[in-house]
């Protein structure tokens, strides 16, 4: 069976064919790099005692569904609670197994938070919120990851400024605790899943602030987060950041040590060697063109977006490659930007920034959150919260954008939620938390973010496929002039492979050509791109066969190809460039081709014309 008889068969449908509060005010003054705010007890535990529930988060948007992850046992909103600042870990070996971490305030009248989480066994659809870690126990800064074998981890703060070690050998469904991991505030954790010498160890970062140990602030577990290196100072004292794992076990770490700016790189290639104190051979200055911010409008007492670093582990030409993203200060005009940089060398020398949000300069607006992520085949995939769509700065949208060319370039950016107020539901803290996370696969992205889509601070998952999906139309319509199908229901015949257009003898070929116009409804509003098949051919080389696509924008079709009817079945793909959205109703994501045959020369006898197939291809 070739490919476009396979298309028949997947749509079960007979082969188509046819007879004829304002922040506008952006220039703000941050706060100071040592003014964070603390993870601090200062409220007693407020119980769980909501009794009201909603109806729970299902968000369609654009080809897209968000789920909420913090609902109750029987999947409905919990009212008057509140959830922020999620980190996300799946199965390497499963990826239907999600599991979600979050900080927990069980009343917006309180600032006490505990470590909630909740697990997924069917890819993020469906949600369990089993409850807390420890009821009753201050718990913040919830970092989760696993190792090479699904063995989760979940990392958690307590008003001590020490951190916790937890682990689920059941995917996130319980956890059980490994007792003290050192730390501080903001921490960070990242566990080695190469094959190499370092596999299974767990490295920890955390802040100068919030901090026990006099500064120092990272340290090694070689025993799966049982037991803890006495931690260790790093050069030039970076925060605010994350850490990963080069290929061959090499450890990565970046953040920012507050002298603006001052985004940095450190590296070791010693971590790996567990007999070791672990060092670092590497600590350069990556120039952002700005620096991390806290205390922005959208998030008061937050951070603006931490610093990411990812690595590519893949056996692609990228192999190797390491990649720097964050939500950057600019200025009165530009007060955030996502950028990236890349290193082909080891972090070494880094090539040029990347701004990865497209929307144009000097429009005032916040692009926050910045997260990053490579996939296994070497896409790069990044998600972030936008202001672009609303003047006043208030609300923000969920974005996303990928590379495919190593990091060089971006694809259109894809929103893929309705607004929200990030300034809403918030409990006695004012922020909606520090981060979110993205975790990427072959074939798409999962995303764990927080939002107010039901007027309370609440956590979400949705899955962002980036492969190019196959769209088969869903109706089609005859055309002769201006005649509509339905008045041509006697002029065409079908046999078992083709509906068949039959015309002529026709000596004048300036008549009204014969045309389809088939319609379909793309996975999204904003895809990065788009072609259309078709196969088709007449009993005549006399005829004109051309495509058009309908531009939404213009109201009018555009020509794609033109070329000479073919007397045997020929596939013929055209492709689109510059805005694609222009193909996409965004009213209800339909797409219309119109494919159409046309004399240019007489013909002496009856002809016919069929199209045996068409397809659209959509990469969102």
């Amino acid at each position: 069976m070739n490919r476009f008889n396979a298309w028949r068969a997947i749509a079960g449908l007979a082969a188509i064919s046819f007879v004829v509060p304002s922040f506008a005010q952006t220039n703000y003054a941050s706060k100071k790099f040592d003014e964070e705010a603390m993870e601090r007890y200062d409220m007693p535990p407020a119980p769980m005692t909501h009794q009201m529930t909603s109806s729970p988060g299902f968000i369609p948007f654009g080809g897209f569904i968000s789920y909420q992850v913090n609902v109750n046992a029987q999947g409905q909103n919990i009212v008057g609670d509140a959830a922020n600042e999620p980190s996300m870990v799946v199965d390497p070996n499963n990826p239907n197994n999600i599991a979600i971490g979050w900080r927990q305030f069980n009343s917006v009248t309180s600032n006490f938070r505990q470590g909630g989480y909740g697990y997924s066994t069917d890819g993020g659809v469906h949600w369990t919120f089993p409850g807390v870690l420890e009821n009753n126990v201050f718990r913040s800064d919830p970092v989760l990851d696993s190792t090479a074998g699904s063995s989760f981890h979940y990392n958690s703060l307590r008003e001590t400024f020490y951190t916790d070690e937890y682990n689920s050998s059941n995917q996130g469904q319980s956890w059980l605790s490994f007792g003290p991991a050192e730390g501080g505030d903001k921490n960070w954790i990242k566990i080695d899943r190469t094959s190499g010498s370092g596999s299974g160890f767990v490295y920890e970062l955390w802040s100068t602030a919030g901090n026990n140990y006099g500064g120092r602030q990272f340290t090694r577990s070689t025993d799966g987060g049982h037991t803890w290196m006495n931690p260790i100072f790093l050069p030039d004292t970076p925060v605010w950041g994350t850490m990963d794992i080069g290929p061959n076990g090499d450890l990565y770490l970046v953040g920012t040590d507050g002298s603006q700016p001052s985004l940095r790189f450190l590296r070791s290639t010693n971590a790996k060697n567990g007999s070791v104190t672990p060092s670092f051979d590497l600590s350069v200055f990556v120039d952002m063109g700005g620096d991390l911010s806290y205390g922005v409008p959208v998030n008061p007492d937050g951070l603006g977006g931490q610093a990411w670093v990812a690595a590519d582990r893949g056996n692609g030409p990228y192999r190797g490659y390491i990649y720097m993203l964050a939500s950057v200060t600019g200025n009165s005009s530009n007060p955030l930007d996502v950028k990236l940089r890349r290193s082909r060398d080891g972090g070494v020398t880094w090539d040029p920034v990347v701004r990865i949000n497209d929307d144009p300069t000097g429009q005032r607006r916040y692009h926050w959150f910045g997260s990053l992520s490579v996939a296994p085949n070497g896409r790069v995939d990044a998600c972030w919260f936008d202001t672009r769509n609303d003047s006043s700065n208030v609300t923000s949208q969920l974005y996303y954008a990928y590379s495919t060319d190593g990091g060089a370039t971006f694809s259109k950016n894809i929103s893929i939620t309705p607004s929200f107020n990030s300034t809403i539901g918030w409990p006695q803290q004012n922020k909606i938390g520090d981060y979110m996370t993205i975790i990427s696969d072959d074939t798409g992205a999962d995303i764990c973010y927080p939002a107010t889509f039901n007027g309370e601070q609440d956590v979400y998952f949705v899955r962002v496929a980036v492969t190019p999906q196959l769209v088969l139309p869903n109706s089609f319509s005859l055309y002769r002039g201006l005649l509509a199908s339905g008045q041509l229901s006697d002029l065409f015949a079908a046999d078992t492979n083709y509906l068949v257009g039959r015309a002529g003898p026709v000596a004048n070929y300036t008549e009204p050509p014969l045309q389809v116009v088939v319609q379909g409804v793309s996975p999204s509003d904003t895809p990065s791109d788009i072609s259309f098949t078709y196969v088709g051919h007449a009993t005549s080389t006399s005829l004109q066969q051309q495509v058009a696509l309908y531009n939404f924008q213009t109201d009018q079709y555009e020509v794609m190809d033109s070329r000479a009817a073919t007397l045997t079945d020929t596939t013929v793909t055209v492709a689109t460039t510059g805005d694609r959205s222009r193909f996409v109703n965004p009213a209800d994501h339909t797409m219309k081709a119109k494919v159409t045959y046309k004399q240019v020369a007489p013909v002496a006898a009856q002809w016919n014309a069929s199209l045996n197939q068409t397809i659209w291809t959509v990469t969102p």
